[in-house]
């Protein structure tokens, strides 16, 4: 494992104008850039906070590396300044509690909830934290994570994800069950009394059901994908699928944005080799109406010739009349019975964007480089990070273009156009994030260290939009230094970025 250099400690804040700052970025005169640029222009050493009070010395527990297991240190560090990730996770304890559940997947949420707990900013120095526990959880799921190889971040991730969502779905399920069962006593005769008694407690649980519905997952957004026929305009249905994170193709570059990062992922695509339904419809219908007017014209030369060619004009008559009611509606309509043509391939567009934003925007920069010899090797590309990120040109809108040629849908300004759209309009739309934590890895494609970079918000009270009140550490296993907002963002070899909406 790659020894880690830890920087120097430092404090950071920034200077603000209190009334008239404020009042024009609540009006939305201030662009979204020119906030992030103050910001890291107007931070100076300083140790009081603009109310004139010294700000609160804070300090993070680290956790022991028990071989390799920088990748879950880092990552437990990063979800752990996720406020709305340790609600769910509380939520999902409450439904364990509730449901009585006890399986291996509860075992891992359980031991997760202690972890977090732990890892909750201190007043007072403490002793790292050994996850040996929850390393035992996660092993009866997977076996690799108790191995004393190198591991992924993302890996761990998804498999925490995956098994909180199980959690919550098994748990939600099970309550359900519980308020349509009704089992016999003794003999098999339930009295009255009782049967009132269970009808109280199956109305008591339907009411804490109604009024504690099942926990959201935070992680989860939705995607919308499109393709589109260049050749005859056909778009084919929107698809939408779920995401927990997404996984950003890191440009070969010397340096390079996250917002770039975005935008490959949301690019729109241009496939030579795509086979389109409805051209394979109208070739079909074409190569029907031949035939049909092949055996109208038929001359029948005996009885036996005539019935076949009315047999044959009437199954013809029946497709065509198909055809022409799939290309009128449906074209994704199912064909019994007509073996559809296939058309010489035509060129087709095809996009990803955002359609419903999670309260956690969970990215992972994906920096695999596939070589001619088969092997691979790590993207060394500097993303440069916002501590603002606002996703509004890679989401959709309410307008859906019905053109092969254009976007799924676009943003009502241009990106760069801040100025004329408010922050608060982008906020009312889901779409302004505020940077959380960092999961940095350092070295080779297949070896090196994982080490985390975490925010903690002192006053819960200051405007996030300001940051007035943010400090960040960098933590390396048992590790803990303060470092300034530019060491985050400008610490380029991100793996896992995480972003809380606001």
């Amino acid at each position: 494992m790659n020894s880690l250099v830890v920087p120097s400690n430092h404090r950071s804040m920034m200077l603000m104008a209190s009334v008239g700052f404020a009042s024009l970025m609540a009006l939305g005169l201030l662009s979204l850039s020119s906030i992030q640029g103050s910001n890291s222009s107007s931070k100076r050493r300083t140790g009081r906070r603009k109310q004139g009070r010294r700000r609160r010395k804070v300090y993070l527990r680290g956790l022991y590396n028990l071989g390799n297991t920088c990748f879950l240190n880092s990552t437990l560090q990063s979800l752990a300044s996720l406020n709305a990730f340790n609600l769910y996770v509380k939520q999902c304890i409450e439904l364990l509690a509730e449901s009585n559940g006890d399986s291996v997947d509860a075992g891992i949420v359980i031991q997760l909830n202690k972890v977090l707990d732990q890892l909750e900013p201190r007043d007072s120095h403490v002793k790292a934290l050994s996850p040996r526990d929850l390393i035992s959880s996660l092993s009866y799921k997977g076996q690799w994570i108790a191995s004393r190889n190198e591991q992924d971040a993302q890996e761990l991730f998804q498999m925490l994800s995956s098994t909180l969502q199980t959690v919550a779905r098994k748990a939600d399920g099970s309550l359900l069950g519980a308020l349509n069962t009704n089992q016999p006593i003794g003999n098999g005769f339930i009295s009255t009394n009782h049967q009132q008694q269970q009808q109280q407690a199956a109305d008591a649980k339907q009411e804490r059901r109604v009024s504690n519905p099942a926990p959201e997952n935070p992680l989860l957004g939705m995607a919308a994908s499109r393709t589109a026929c260049v050749r005859c305009g056909y778009i084919e249905a929107i698809r939408h699928s779920t995401f927990d994170n997404l996984s950003l193709t890191v440009p070969r570059a010397h340096v390079t944005t996250i917002e770039e990062c975005l935008a490959m992922y949301t690019a729109m695509d241009r496939l030579d080799d795509f086979c389109c339904r409805h051209c394979s419809i109208v070739a079909t219908l074409a190569r029907v109406k031949r035939d049909l007017a092949e055996y109208q014209t038929q001359p029948a030369n005996s009885d036996r010739s005539s019935k076949k060619a009315k047999r044959m004009v009437a199954q013809l008559s029946e497709q065509q009349h198909m055809l022409e009611e799939a290309l009128a509606n449906n074209p994704e309509a199912e064909l019994k019975g007509i073996e559809l043509s296939r058309p010489p391939p035509s060129t087709s567009t095809r996009q990803t964007m955002i359609a419903r934003p999670p309260k956690i925007l969970a990215l992972h920069l994906s920096r695999s480089i596939y070589l001619p010899t088969g092997g691979t090797a790590k993207n060394p590309a500097c993303v440069r990070l916002e501590r603002l990120l606002d996703i509004s040109p890679f989401t959709t809108t309410g307008h859906i273009s019905t053109i092969a040629s254009a976007p799924i849908s676009g943003p009502s300004l241009a990106a760069s156009s801040y100025s004329r759209e408010s922050l608060a309009e982008i906020r009312r739309r889901n779409c302004l994030y505020l940077l959380n934590a960092v999961v940095v890895h350092s070295g080779a494609h297949d070896s090196g260290h994982f080490y985390a970079y975490r925010r903690i918000e002192v006053d819960p009270d200051a405007d996030p939009l300001l940051g007035s009140s943010d400090q960040w550490f960098m933590i390396s296993d048992t590790s803990a230094v303060e470092v300034p907002l530019d060491t985050v963002l400008s610490a380029g070899n991100g793996y896992l970025v995480f972003y809380e909406r606001i």
